[in-house]
């Protein structure tokens, strides 16, 4: 057709045959890009039917073409203020993880510096060296080896969190999605006092998401969980619990859970939860929820919560769910 573009002719040829073959098209419609005379591309959506006549012979097609220009603008629109304000929140929070940083980092290399010290004076202790004190060198050295990665594990997290990346989703394993911020909520749960749980089992299946927009729903849900355990009275357990399971919902994929034991959420503030700019922090800006359910949402899933958590009489349990990772197409498989 004069409207294809000259590179997809291969494969918009091929999905015409598959569809004249006999082979009903999606209801949902087809995506397509055409070019009009000038050149131009443009998106459009289309839906296609079989003409039955009264006999019940099909006798042809019938095809309705829409120009999705605007909606796509407006999708793309929404999208680059999603990226400007996740953007923010990350800017946020890794202000509050240089404090947690620079008292964190003190330890392993304050480690690093006395093992190394204690290495030079064993070596210049005697030149003839005894075996005990080759033995306690090699020890010194590997304690110098693992805090140096301790340092740097740290220091990696954060560089992964705060870089700009391109927004692709691509299959993940739940495991990864949780690993990569266990460094960061490690570091505030030393702080804090809290006590960190993980189930995530690592057969669980792939999902489908982009992983920094994941990452980051993850350490706001387990971030707001520690600090609304901040006022507990004394001596009552301060826990966090991080659980991934596989989603009960019939269109399957996993659920993620972020429970903490905090004092719980009241009426009032359930009501407006996930409002843009509405917050009970001092100094927060009330993006957080919002950009978290939005994300999910933008995704395919779902986000909600329950206070106090199911089976207590405290606490906070957010919960939200993934797609699965699309299996891999066979070579037999219609064209989209």
């Amino acid at each position: 057709a004069p409207y294809w573009p000259p590179e997809k002719v291969d494969e918009y040829g091929k999905r015409q045959a598959w569809r004249l073959a006999g082979n009903t098209p999606p209801r949902e419609g087809t995506e397509s890009d055409f070019q009009r005379k000038n050149g131009e591309r443009f998106p459009v959506l289309i839906f296609e039917a079989p003409l039955i006549n009264a006999s019940g012979t099909q006798t042809g097609w019938m095809s309705a073409v829409l120009d999705i220009s605007a909606q796509r603008a407006s999708e793309e629109l929404s999208r680059a203020t999603l990226d400007r304000l996740q953007a923010t929140a990350r800017l946020a929070t890794v202000g509050e993880m240089a404090s947690l940083l620079s008292h964190e980092l003190n330890q392993p290399l304050a480690a690093i510096a006395s093992y190394a010290s204690g290495s030079q004076n064993l070596l210049q202790a005697d030149a003839s060296m005894t075996a005990t004190m080759g033995q306690q060198l090699g020890q010194a050295l590997e304690h110098i080896a693992d805090q140096a990665r301790r340092a740097g594990l740290v220091i990696k997290s954060v560089h992964n969190f705060v870089r700009r990346r391109d927004h692709a989703r691509e299959a993940v394993a739940a495991h990864s999605l949780v690993d990569s911020i266990l460094p960061l909520v490690t570091l505030q749960a030393r702080k804090t006092g809290v006590r960190l749980h993980v189930d995530c089992p690592s057969d669980l299946p792939a999902v489908w998401c982009d992983r920094t927009m994941v990452e980051q729903v993850l350490l706001n849900l387990a971030r707001n969980g520690m600090q609304s355990m901040q006022d507990l009275p004394a001596g009552r357990a301060r826990e966090l619990r991080i659980v991934v399971h596989p989603s009960p919902d019939p269109d399957g994929g996993l659920a993620f859970s972020v429970a903490d034991g905090g004092l719980g959420i009241s009426p009032e503030v359930s009501a407006q939860l996930f409002t843009p700019f509405f917050t009970t922090k001092a100094e927060g800006m009330g993006l957080g929820l919002s950009l978290c359910r939005t994300v999910v949402e933008q995704h395919g899933g779902a986000m909600d919560f329950d206070s106090p958590v199911p089976g207590t009489r405290m606490g906070t349990e957010f919960r939200f769910t993934l797609p699965s990772a699309p299996a891999p197409r066979l070579a037999d498989s219609p064209p989209d």
